[in-house]
This record gives structure tokens, sequence and C-alpha cells, in this order.
């Protein structure tokens, strides 16, 4: 099983202009609400910075990516797919513990809820855009991410049981902010999916070893698919973004003191 994003050369001008909301979003709150936003920002791009090199080496990440006509060097596009992909949901879920652990949670439902579908919504109406205008000898780029390959699985279930422990062994009441946390950011990113799925640039496929083919399931196949990354492989393995930075010392939360 495979998690699929489909580009085109032209996914870095959005690239960009998500990176802008980033930073305009970071920014408006680390003025209303404190430092620890810049804090989440730089870990959770770190965290990507490691996983998107790592994709790059592997092979997984391919094609070449453009930035407004300027072709981007394999690290500029490392860089540019952290800085976009850490932020963009660290941020806000960082933003919903905040406001829920201190009482406001209708704001942070709705209000979390509404930026990240606005964005995912913006994100996937523009690849789709892009995959719509590409050329007959034209073809789009496919990142697959394999998901249940036995090695990768062993190493996972290790990876995600250290997270849950780090987690576990936070002292109250930060352990209730940080598993909110995380499953903002889970609920994040299922709507993610969500959103780019009918769109066709986000989707799970299986390969077929007798075809020698890739085949893309049904509805109800890529809910579970798509939720299981969701909910286990990506919001646990990027939780060590909040969990090593608290450890260090470096989150202050005001409404708890």
């Amino acid at each position: 099983m495979y998690s699929v994003r489909v580009t085109t050369r032209w996914h870095g001008d959005t690239q960009i202009q998500i990176f802008v909301v980033n930073v305009v979003v970071t920014g408006l709150l680390i003025w209303q609400m404190g430092w620890n936003y810049l804090t989440i920002f730089c870990a959770s791009t770190l965290l990507h910075l490691v996983i998107e090199t790592g994709l790059a080496l592997s092979g997984i990440r391919k094609g070449t990516v453009y930035v407004y006509g300027v072709r981007l060097p394999r690290w500029a596009d490392v860089a540019l797919r952290a800085t976009v992909d850490g932020p963009g949901l660290c941020v806000p879920a960082f933003l919903a513990a905040d406001l829920i652990t201190s009482g406001n949670v209708l704001a942070g439902v709705l209000g979390t809820g509404l930026l990240v579908a606005a964005v995912s919504l913006y994100m996937g109406l523009a690849d789709r855009r892009d995959l719509d205008r590409l050329g007959p000898n034209e073809a789009p780029i496919y990142s697959r991410r394999a998901m249940n390959r036995p090695g990768a699985m062993m190493l996972l279930s290790l990876l995600n049981t250290i997270c849950l422990a780090a987690l576990f062994l936070m002292p109250a009441p930060y352990r209730i902010h940080a598993f909110t946390y995380v499953g903002a950011y889970s609920l994040s990113t299922m709507l993610f999916y969500a959103i780019n799925y009918p769109l066709g640039v986000r989707y799970v496929q299986l390969y077929d070893c007798e075809r020698k083919e890739y085949t893309t399931p049904g509805p109800w196949f890529q809910a579970a698919g798509l939720t299981y990354d969701s909910a286990y492989e990506m919001a646990l393995l990027i939780s060590p973004a909040y969990w090593i930075t608290f450890y260090l010392g470096l989150f202050q939360y005001p409404h708890f003191t």
C-alpha cells in the first residue's frame, strides 16, 4: 500500500505561496499568543527537513520543481517542502491545543479547522489546475511512500512506541496539552486528505505484482488507508517536533501557571 502525492513541475508556485501564508499566520500568532509559535514553527521545520531529505535521497520525492519559472536545486526543493508541510499542520495543531486546554473549545475546533480547510482546499485546487494544464507529452510527478513494507512497519512501530512513551511520561497538565496537539494534528491531516482525495491529488494505491502496475482502490479502502496514515503513521511520527522541544524546556504554558 502506498500513500500517493500527485504534483507537477509547477507545484513550487503553490508551495511558495503557502510558505508565505505559514509565515504570516505564525507571525500573527507570535504577536498575539507568544513565542511558542516560533518554537513549533522551527521545530516542525527541522523535523520535516530530516524527513524530506530522507525521501529525496531514497528517490521517493522525484521530478524537477520550479518556482515562477526558476528551477529549484534539490536542496531548495527539500527546504521549501519542509517549511510548508511542517508548520502548515503543526502550528494550527499547537493553536488548537492552546485554545482547547485554556477552555476555548469552540474556537480551537472551528478556528483551526477552518484555517486548515482553507489552505488544504487552495493547495488541492492549485494542484488540480496544474494537472489539467499538462500537455499531451507531459506526465504528472508521482511521489509514492510505502506504508506496509514489513521492515518499515517494524521500525515505525518502534518509533511510535517511543513517541507514545515520551508523551505519556509528561507530567500533568502538560500531557493533556500534548495529546490535544497530537489529536489536532491527526484530525487536521485527515481533513487535508478528505479535501484533496476528491480532487485526485492525494490518495492510496496498491501494487499488483502479477500485472506489475499500480491500482487505485475504491472510496472505502481510501478512507481506511488515509485514516491509518493520518491517525497513526503521520501524527505520532511528527510528534517529536513537540515532545523533544518540551523536554528541552523551550515551551512556555502561561495558562497552566
